[in-house]
């Protein structure tokens, strides 16, 4: 019902066929980005020498029998603007009315929507947004459908407060107790999943901030500037440390501080939650970038891990694969290790066209790169997201008013942008007068004319293509 994904819904499963070295590499990432190992890692299977992450209780989890299956609570506590653009509608022509002050007033994600807003407006609006984006009757609908887990983003400032979240995200540990509430009632269990970490971990919108937004005065015809901004060619995480855009490469040593800060995040949630019940895991960090060199992603995970079993013996740890699912990246990693498993997420909305067959085709040889990392690896497989989606054409979702260079790689339907959730919001819905408005970035995707970009239906085969992708 609230994805945070791709797709209308996107539900996730323990999933249980690609060369033993490459399982899911191929996988197009929403940066646009093929997932591949580098030349320097190995193909072959080996024993690593003096592994120093291994648990002495030499658990094989792999065999374990276990599933998950669920949704994602997207855009609640993290916002999105692709998944809640009724709440960023406010924000189109800010570079009209602000000039060269608009980047203060813009916001296109947490980070920022709480900047420009201020703690008191913006806790008001997040307040009606909470209230209104997750109900009892929302939570009812998932344990219908035979949900068993429902994985809820939260971001890291929920537990570590820090500017400019402070105030403005007030009460929103009270709506994750809440929320917790419900799925208890229901008989559902939660994953809890730090999406957001100071300093963003990958660079996207949905870490809390966008990261390397360079905004731009484009002189136009007129003695008027257009303010503008770019975001997409400079993208960037400094989550552990601050990346050298210029050099390709993090600096050999991570910010100690910020990983210091980061295990408190983990230790904080661990001991707030650890008497709930309805707590299935932790997953303690959200998609970190895939340029982290290697081992500062698994020292994190290692030392994350056991501050969690410490408090909670009993909770799963979930791992995002870090944009590197291939077994050679993760041999022998925690070993004997119990209640882990790793989280990989699939998309194909940001492949090139093909015909329906060959989404259905590389959808099936996923399960196979699945297999091969849980089987080789030990490590039991989820997929924390996924998405029917076969196009990016779904309004913002590279970032408000922004796309990837080169996308959509097809015609996108458009189609009357809906009234928001919430009731009454600023800016909400769209001028139904108004063509594309700003603040522009560096591709296009937004509201025209009260229309509201979607994906392009497959001709005459709509019914029957998509019923066939949900039965599968």
């Amino acid at each position: 019902h609230h994805p945070i994904g791709v797709a209308t819904v996107a539900p996730f499963s323990m999933l249980s066929l690609l060369s033993a070295s490459l399982a899911l590499a191929g996988t197009v990432g929403r940066d646009g980005r093929l997932e591949q190992p580098p030349p320097s890692v190995g193909r072959e299977l080996r024993e690593l020498k003096d592994n120093p992450y291994v648990c002495e209780e030499g658990v094989e989890t792999a065999k374990e029998e276990w599933k998950v299956f669920g949704t994602n609570l997207g855009g609640w506590l993290v916002l999105e603007p692709w998944i809640t653009p009724s709440l960023f509608y406010q924000f189109l022509s800010v570079d009209r009315k602000f000039g060269k002050e608009a980047p203060a007033h813009t916001g296109m994600d947490t980070y920022t929507f709480c900047a420009a807003l201020g703690p008191k407006e913006g806790n008001k609006q997040l307040r009606r947004h909470w209230a209104s984006w997750v109900r009892e009757e929302d939570v009812r609908a998932i344990a219908q459908s035979g949900a068993t887990v429902v994985r809820i983003p939260v971001g890291d400032w929920m537990y570590v407060p820090y500017e400019p979240y402070i105030g403005c995200t007030d009460g929103s540990l009270e709506e994750l107790e809440r929320a917790l509430a419900l799925l208890r009632k229901y008989g559902l269990r939660a994953l809890l999943d730090v999406h957001a970490m100071q300093g963003s971990q990958n660079g996207f919108d949905n870490s809390g901030q966008a990261l390397r937004v360079k905004w731009t005065q484009v002189s136009a015809q007129d003695p008027e500037a257009v303010t503008t901004f770019e975001h997409w060619p400079q993208r960037a995480a400094d989550w552990l440390a601050p990346y050298d855009n210029a050099k390709g490469a993090y600096p050999p040593e991570m910010n100690k501080t910020a990983y210091d800060r980061s295990l408190d995040v983990i230790r904080k949630l661990a001991e707030r939650h650890r008497g709930d019940a309805t707590v299935w895991g932790v997953e303690p960090v959200n998609e970190p970038w895939q340029m982290y060199p290697t081992e500062w992603i698994k020292q994190f995970y290692w030392d994350a891990y056991h501050i969690t079993r410490e408090a909670a013996k009993d909770w799963k740890f979930v791992m995002h694969d870090s944009f590197r699912g291939y077994p050679a990246e993760w041999w022998g990693f925690m070993k004997g290790c119990p209640n882990k498993a790793m989280d990989s997420h699939i998309y194909q909305a940001w492949a090139n066209p093909m015909i329906a067959k060959g989404f259905f085709d590389a959808a099936c040889g996923m399960a196979g790169g699945l297999r091969t990392m849980e089987e080789q690896l030990d490590m039991p497989m989820i997929v924390g997201e996924w998405s029917l989606a076969t196009d990016n054409c779904a309004m913002w979702l590279n970032g408000l008013n922004d796309n990837l260079p080169g996308y959509p790689k097809v015609s996108c339907a458009m189609v009357p942008c809906p009234e928001p959730y919430m009731g009454e919001q600023p800016g909400a819905p769209p001028d139904a007068e108004a063509p594309l408005q700003g603040p522009y970035g560096t591709g296009v995707s937004g509201p025209m004319f009260g229309k509201c970009p979607v994906g392009m239906p497959w001709g005459t085969q709509e019914n029957e293509t998509m019923s066939r992708a949900g039965a599968r």
